[in-house]
């Protein structure tokens, strides 16, 4: 914005005429009272031609289309002006200027036979632009090679780091006159406010971690569910000094989370807002980070006729750990496939380790994360079926860059969960498939893991009518042997009593 500099001054407590205005600029360079003279008259007519109550003043005094538009780096625009003064209101929505004074001036010239010339005193506009970046990874501790997208299971927890550049305002602005302000927004995930720790950055120089409430405040209740950081209020004593402030947090992915692939996951978007004196509106940046989580089927089949078999109870459990998994069933009233997904503590409402397949012979696990081996066995076979003691250990590989598919995985079968050796091809009971989404042949959302079983009744004869054969054999033998036994002790009772 370009204004004329004489009609601004006009609208300003300070300098009731064009005269005064001119008066006082030409007079900053010789008193030698402030150094700061300059900034401080510049910007108090900046701010009082931005303030609302001379809305028509700014009006009548702008330079219409001056420099209106936006320049790339180092390029110099030019426009015609009238002799006089002009402030120069700088605005952007992610750069921060500072107010300048450019002037149009008429002298004599020597050389053209005296006449007139004018000479413009132009100016530079040095801005900053400002930018936040946020990054996340999995667990507790933030990572130095985190990026913008992670994925884990639900319930577990998540480091968010938002690094944020220091705006730097004119020397005359105060806490009260500025605006420096960071708001993330979290979806699907459950901020630990306590985690929250605020550092400022000077490049080549240790952290420093800046306290809460004096450096900062900090306030995740007026709007639950965000959280915003407030560093106005100890800018100009402290935080002006530092480059870069840098803000790490905890958050645990809750049951809520997106857990689609195509849903673009859970994203969270953090958002710096910053503005002087002369601004009515804040200048503003984002990021955003995004946490995906995973899926995968289970199935049983008949061997012979792949009829998939309902009311088969499984259990997964990490191989880290000792005890299954806990999930929650979340099926859709009147759906025939059992959809499961992680529970988010062992103690959530309606958590269970057993895992029971549909009417359809099917459990959809979500809420699963990649790089992490899950072991998955059969606790409860259906009605006419045995429970096999094969295991089948899975692991998820995501896509490269993370986009909530996965590019394949690793399945492989053992005798039992202890077994150290996979079996061979020719053993295995387990079967394992991509897992796609509905109506794609590339985006792969998982594994499809499907036990095959054959019917007890139906083995062969060498099976359980054999063994039934073998054991009516077995008892008539015994029953014989025991008649046999009695006979032969009658007969020597008998011998004794001859003798007597």
């Amino acid at each position: 914005m370009l204004v004329d500099a004489s009609i601004a001054a006009e609208t300003s407590t300070q300098f009731k005429t064009e005269e005064a205005a001119i008066a006082a600029i030409q007079n900053l360079g010789t008193d030698g009272n402030s150094t700061t003279e300059q900034t401080d008259l510049i910007n108090a007519l900046a701010s009082a031609i931005i303030n609302t109550n001379y809305a028509s003043a700014l009006a009548d005094a702008t330079i219409s289309g001056a420099w209106s538009s936006y320049k790339a780096k180092d390029e110099t625009v030019t426009t015609s002006l009238a002799v006089g003064a002009y402030l120069v209101i700088p605005t952007s929505s992610n750069m921060a200027f500072l107010n300048m004074m450019v002037s149009v001036d008429a002298t004599l010239d020597s050389n053209a036979n005296n006449t007139w010339k004018t000479t413009a005193h132009g100016a530079v506009l040095k801005g900053e632009k400002l930018g936040i970046t946020k990054t996340v990874n999995e667990g507790e501790t933030a990572e130095t090679n985190a990026t913008d997208k992670d994925d884990v299971e639900i319930g577990e927890t998540v480091t968010y780091t938002l690094t944020v550049d220091v705006p730097h305002f004119p020397a005359n602005e105060t806490n009260d006159s500025i605006t420096f302000k960071i708001t993330d927004v979290p979806t699907n995930v459950t901020l630990k406010a306590d985690s929250v720790t605020v550092y400022g950055r000077i490049v080549g120089s240790p952290d420093e971690e800046l306290s809460s409430s004096t450096d900062y405040t900090l306030d995740t209740t007026t709007n639950p569910g965000t959280m915003e950081i407030d560093l106005s209020i100890n800018y100009v004593a402290k935080i002006h000094k530092y480059q870069k402030i840098y803000v790490v947090y905890q958050a645990t992915l809750e049951s809520t989370a997106n857990m689609n692939a195509e849903s673009d996951g859970n994203p969270n978007t953090a958002t710096l807002s910053y503005a002087d004196s002369t601004h009515s509106t804040a200048n503003t940046a984002t990021a955003k980070a995004v946490v995906y989580t995973y899926q995968s089927t289970i199935a049983k089949v008949d061997a012979t006729d792949s009829t998939k078999l309902a009311n088969t109870t499984f259990q997964v459990k990490r191989e880290s750990e000792t005890d299954a998994m806990y999930f929650v069933d979340i099926t859709e009233s009147g759906a025939t496939t059992k959809t499961y997904r992680v529970a988010t503590s062992s103690t959530e409402t309606n958590a269970t380790q057993d895992l029971v397949t549909g009417s359809d012979g099917l459990i959809i696990l979500k809420g699963l994360d990649s790089d992490t081996n899950y072991i998955v066995s059969e606790t409860k076979a259906p009605s006419g079926y045995s429970i096999s003691s094969n295991v089948l250990k899975f692991s998820l590989t995501a896509n490269t860059p993370l986009n909530g598919y996965i590019s394949t995985y690793t399945a492989n079968e053992y005798e039992n969960a202890s077994a150290q050796t996979a079996l061979a091809a020719a053993d295995r009971v387990w079967s394992n498939v991509n897992y796609y989404e509905t109506g794609s042949t590339t985006n792969i959302l998982g594994a499809a893991l499907t036990l095959k079983d054959t019917k007890i009744a139906a083995l062969p004869a060498t099976g359980s009518i054999g063994i039934i054969v073998f054991t009516i054999a077995g008892v008539a033998i015994m029953i014989l042997a025991l008649i046999l036994i009695n006979g032969g002790k009658s007969k020597e009772k008998a011998g004794q009593g001859m003798k007597r």
